[in-house]
């Protein structure tokens, strides 16, 4: 009986809810109008009266399912339908006691409709307030699950090389390594507290997350994503096809390695065991441009942008964790340093994402001056 009823309810709130194109919403009140006094001509017991309180069914119907609109309509049929069935027969309505009562049936419906149509009202506004909460209740599950899903990286990485600091301080072999693994270390603390601005950022409805471009080698960067995907999973081969000599860009190295962890992190994820992650790193036009391909399942075309949207998984990634926020944070980074990150190419063989940085301009007068006597000696 629970169920029934569950069922019953489920449906009138679809029904309620629902946006109808005019001409349903429309037809419905035509529809319950001729119901009824179908029901009136066919049935001696309601046909025998004039207006009566069954005639407002109507209109109480057609205002809480379709709107004032089509309550109104609904309003005037049963009016005719009440002076037809009010002495004298038809539709004349006479100024006697059964004309007026045809008249205050008019205007009893107007209420009705007005009634109804301000409950259907209320109700849409109740159900889109609860969504809204719905929502926000996700959106803030979703927010402390991102605070995991970003701080990892940076956090084991930190813990990497404090250990590595304690090790070669032991031993007196070792101990010009110590800072560099200090500095490495010093360095994630500092991606660890933009991190917890960016998670600021994140929940509210408007990021600008900071940056702060400088000139630095992206190859060295490139090999450094790689090495870290090596030491927190060592079993997984990396590939890093850069340039010998370093290419210089303006954009910020602590997000530059955001987006690295991200895409690396979604190519481990996402690709067999056995599966090589590569990455690639070269100018073009101006650019540098940063390949991370994985051997996954591949990304459908229509979620290709779909997927940099907050809050948005792939179907590939709807039974793994995670929380669809590294793509869009690593698209808006990456947008911030004047570049851009994007679906090069996917198929069922695996994905490309490529990320374009501006090249520092001294690297692009360099590759200028390479073009201009490229030409030259063609010539």
């Amino acid at each position: 009986m629970e169920a029934a009823q569950d069922r019953i309810l489920d449906l009138f709130l679809r029904l309620v809810r629902r946006e109808w194109p005019w001409p349903v919403r429309y037809g419905l009140a035509v529809v319950f109008t001729l119901a009824i006094a179908a029901l009136k001509l066919a049935v001696p017991a309601f046909g025998a009266q004039g207006p009566d309180l069954f005639l407002t069914i109507p209109v109480a119907a057609s205002a809480i399912f379709a709107g004032f609109g089509p309550a109104l309509l609904a309003t005037i049929g049963t009016t005719l339908v009440a002076a037809y069935f009010a002495p004298p027969a038809g539709f004349a309505i006479a100024l006697n006691a059964s004309g007026l009562d045809v008249i205050g049936f008019f205007f009893e419906g107007l209420v009705v409709a007005a009634l109804g149509a301000a409950a259907r009202a209320a109700f849409r506004r109740t159900e889109e307030s609860l969504r809204r909460r719905e929502q926000l209740e996700q959106e803030r599950s979703a927010l402390i699950a991102t605070v995991n899903h970003e701080l990892r990286n940076p956090l084991a990485s930190l813990s990497g090389h404090l250990q590595l600091a304690s090790r070669y301080v032991a031993r007196d072999d070792m101990r010009e390594r110590v800072p560099l693994s200090l500095d490495e270390a010093t360095r994630q603390v500092r991606r660890l507290t933009r991190l917890a601005d960016d998670l600021q950022l994140i929940s509210t409805r408007v990021a600008e997350f900071r940056v702060e471009p400088e000139p630095f080698d992206v190859v060295a960067a490139t090999h450094a994503a790689g090495r870290r995907v090596e030491a927190l999973d060592p079993g997984r081969q990396v590939t890093v096809n850069a340039p010998t000599a370093p290419l210089m860009v303006l954009a910020d190295p602590p997000r530059l390695d955001q987006i690295f962890d991200n895409l690396l992190k979604n190519a481990v994820a996402y690709s067999p065991r056995e599966a090589p992650i590569e990455l690639s790193t070269g100018a073009e036009d101006g650019h540098a441009v940063i390949r991370v391909r994985d051997h996954g399942p591949g990304i459908d075309r229509e979620e290709r942008e779909r997927i940099f949207e907050r809050f948005v998984r792939g179907a590939a990634a709807a039974t793994g964790s995670g929380m669809g926020i590294g793509l869009y944070v690593s698209r808006t980074i990456a947008t911030r340093m004047g570049g851009r990150l994007y679906v090069e190419e996917s198929s069922s063989e695996g994905t490309v994402f490529a990320v374009e940085i501006p090249l520092a301009p001294a690297e692009v007068e360099l590759a200028d001056d390479l073009a201009e006597v490229a030409d030259t000696a063609k010539a």
